[in-house]
């Protein structure tokens, strides 16, 4: 629903239908007549007319200049947010790539520790029929100290996987980190730019306002140029019938009579109607 405010610019006052309140249709007015008197101040050649018309290019012109740095600012917010995308897909990336190597690694823990159990069996039967093959003692030891060492490097094995999940593990903490103010980045990104749209929104319906006073202005001017174009017809109307009258009465010497500027008008009126 559209209020109505009554604003003063430059003397005159004007009401206005808008949707805005009193209190900011006051602040455009009081902004607009601060430019019509630095326009004016001191150029007394200057019309009403020519200062609002100074008064609209240059609002044009900041409005230009305005909006070409909100489409920079734009750029920028979408390279952000490219930027943001392209990180977060690379995050993903190597989420996936993470969960696939420890997933890996808890497999080949799975069958390291399967092939202890084994090995561990093993010697342990080993060990039950050592006593009972006597003779294969040397052949027995052998292999036994084959299967330590194969324990040994098993072990080695599992603590070198250990410490790899354990560095994986300290890198999926730092990714998550990074997507965390990756998150932030994001957010404050996102807030920044609805204020920048609330920004040029606000800015584009004061512009508006503007242009339809402009407007308004110009068709006042028009209206003046068409009377004075008429008001100059009328004269040069008169100054022919008053040359007329002068001329007709240079030859006689009769007492010049009166003409009045009425007294013409109203003879210009009687022989139109003839």
């Amino acid at each position: 629903m559209k209020n109505k405010v009554l604003v003063k610019i430059y003397g005159r006052d004007y009401l206005l239908a808008t949707e805005e309140s009193q209190g900011y249709s006051d602040r455009l007015a009081d902004t607009l007549n601060e430019k019509l008197r630095k326009v004016m101040n001191g150029k007394s050649e200057l019309s009403r007319l020519d200062g609002a018309m100074l008064v609209a290019l240059e609002a044009i012109d900041e409005a230009y200049k305005n909006h070409k740095s909100i489409d920079n600012i734009r750029g920028q917010i979408n390279s952000y947010v490219e930027a943001a995308d392209k990180a977060r897909a690379e995050l993903e990336k190597v989420k996936k790539e993470t969960a696939e190597a420890l997933a890996k690694a808890e497999e080949e823990k799975k069958a390291l520790e399967e092939r202890c159990k084994t090995l561990e069996e093993q010697g342990r039967i080993a060990v039950q029929n050592a006593s009972k093959i006597a003779a294969g003692t040397n052949l027995y030891m052998d292999k036994s100290n084959k299967q330590t060492e194969q324990i040994r490097e098993l072990n080695t094995r599992l603590t070198t996987i250990e410490a790899e999940k354990a560095t994986m593990n300290a890198a999926m903490k730092r990714i998550e980190n990074e997507k965390t103010v990756l998150d932030g980045a994001m957010r404050k990104l996102e807030n920044e730019n609805k204020s920048l749209n609330e920004a040029i929104d606000k800015y584009e319906q004061g512009s508006a306002l503007f242009m339809d006073k402009a407007d308004k202005l110009e068709s006042e001017n028009n209206t003046l140029k068409e009377s004075l174009k008429q008001a100059e017809r009328e004269n040069a109307f008169l100054k022919e019938k008053v040359s007329q009258l002068e001329a007709e009465k240079a030859p006689t010497a009769k007492q010049p009579s009166r003409v009045t500027l009425a007294g013409i008008t109203s003879q210009n009126g009687n022989k139109g109607s003839k």
